[in-house]
């Protein structure tokens, strides 16, 4: 299994009269968009609106960060199992534009009809000041997609419209015209290397419970599937969507296609480790012995697969974490050395039980640091997408006006991979 990648990147993102990439700035005409998703976009009011690197500029009510890419060659389609049926992929060749992110951004229609568990939580990317380090997206040029919904469309079909609608949008900007620009190119491959380096799985645990707080691969639900292995190159041409609207915890649709650790160990490969590929699972079991169930499962897969040594990572938090330890415990008791990616919920100065399990078989951890600590958001020039943000369904606030908060009020903030402001400082 071989899949090329053609990546390009912007200096300079515009309004334009067509889309277009000419060397390194791209146009987009707003009227070329509005074809693309006529069909998809019925009940949706749509504001469209460029932010930059740097730019005083914060966006709210994020729901869903979208890489651009599309299949330069063949019948398959990025994104498999919507939009079309579902194609396998991870072979041929794929186009990105690898600093620019479709964001999508907006209420749900009818939030008094939505469980607790259903309800999104804000979701904030602020592109400078004190969030820019805290806020997934922050480096990027995005197009955002800030919709409105009438009465008339229910709370399933806007799930379903939007994530339709940026998907398409990745999809066409990845494939426009492209004049005078020069591309990279790399191979996504897991080629034979020497056996005597440690074999090493990646055990990358999503969420998936319900509407509103799942996660697709080939547009299945994953709480509908066992365990699975899947080839680091399925990730790069969108094999896994994001359907999880606690922005702060999720991993967005754009890091499953492009996930830094999926990236290292690919680098790794044949030189310090043998990376045999991905297990993807599921957390947030309705059951302890399920979460057993599914940590025993995972071992036997990495297992049977060799594994010496596995990368264990986890989107969520709370009850989350005891399907993550379980795993863990389960990979250990096998045999295989389980290093656990995760953050801290130590409260505000540090002193609180940091997590929700910790069975002893856990003792090779890396922490993301402290989700709990308290910091000032100070205001900046511009907001899109909404005239007031809701503290985690606690209180509402005008996004123009400072406030204090803990850092999970911006989108994907446990999910930067320990490359956010987080911090583990006991206060006295």
């Amino acid at each position: 299994m071989e899949l090329e990648l053609v990546d390009y990147a912007l200096e300079e993102l515009r309004w334009g009269e067509r889309t277009a990439l000419n060397g390194k700035s791209l146009s987009i005409s707003v009227t070329d968009l509005e074809k693309q998703i006529e069909e998809l976009s019925r009940g949706i009011r749509i504001d469209y609106r460029l932010a930059r690197p740097g730019e005083s500029t914060r966006i709210v009510h994020v729901l869903d960060t979208v890489l651009p890419i599309a299949k330069s060659s063949g019948s398959s389609l990025t994104f498999p199992g919507f939009d079309g049926p579902a194609e396998l992929v991870g072979t041929g060749r794929t186009t990105r534009i690898t600093n620019l992110l479709v964001t999508v951004a907006g209420r749900f229609p009818h939030p008094e009809l939505m469980t607790p568990i259903e309800k999104p939580r804000e979701g904030i990317i602020d592109m400078a000041g004190v969030g820019a380090p805290y806020s997934y997206g922050s480096d990027y040029f995005h197009l955002v997609l800030s919709l409105t919904a009438d009465a008339s469309v229910s709370n399933a079909a806007f799930d379903q419209s939007f994530r339709a609608i940026a998907l398409r949008c990745a999809r066409f900007l990845a494939a426009a015209e492209k004049t005078g620009g020069e591309s990279k190119r790399k191979t996504v491959a897991l080629k034979q290397v020497d056996e005597r380096l440690p074999k090493v799985v990646l055990l990358y645990q999503v969420q998936s419970q319900l509407a509103c707080a799942r996660t697709f691969y080939y547009g299945e639900e994953v709480s509908r599937t066992l365990p699975t292995f899947v080839h680091p190159a399925e990730f790069f041409d969108g094999a896994l969507v994001s359907g999880n609207y606690k922005s702060e915890r999720k991993i967005p649709t754009s890091l499953h296609c492009d996930n830094p650790f999926i990236t290292d160990l690919l680098e790794r490969h044949g030189k310090a480790l043998n990376f045999l590929g991905v297990i993807l699972s599921r957390g947030y079991n309705d059951s302890f012995e399920q979460k057993k169930k599914m940590g025993l499962w995972v071992a036997r897969l990495a297992r049977n697969l060799g594994a010496h040594g596995a990368v264990a990572l986890m989107e969520g938090t709370g009850n989350g974490t005891v399907d993550f330890m379980q795993t863990v415990k389960a990979c250990e008791d096998e045999g295989i050395k389980t290093v656990a990616v995760l953050h801290e919920s130590n409260g505000p100065k540090g002193y609180e039980r940091p997590l929700v399990d910790h069975p002893k078989e856990a003792d090779s951890m890396i922490s993301r640091g402290n989700v709990s600590e308290k910091i000032y958001i100070p205001p900046l020039a511009t907001v899109i997408g909404g005239a007031d943000i809701d503290l985690h369904l606690k209180a509402t606030h005008d996004p123009r006006l400072p406030f204090l908060f803990d850092p999970t009020i911006f989108f994907g903030s446990h999910g930067k991979m320990g490359s956010s402001g987080f911090r583990a400082v006991y206060q006295n």
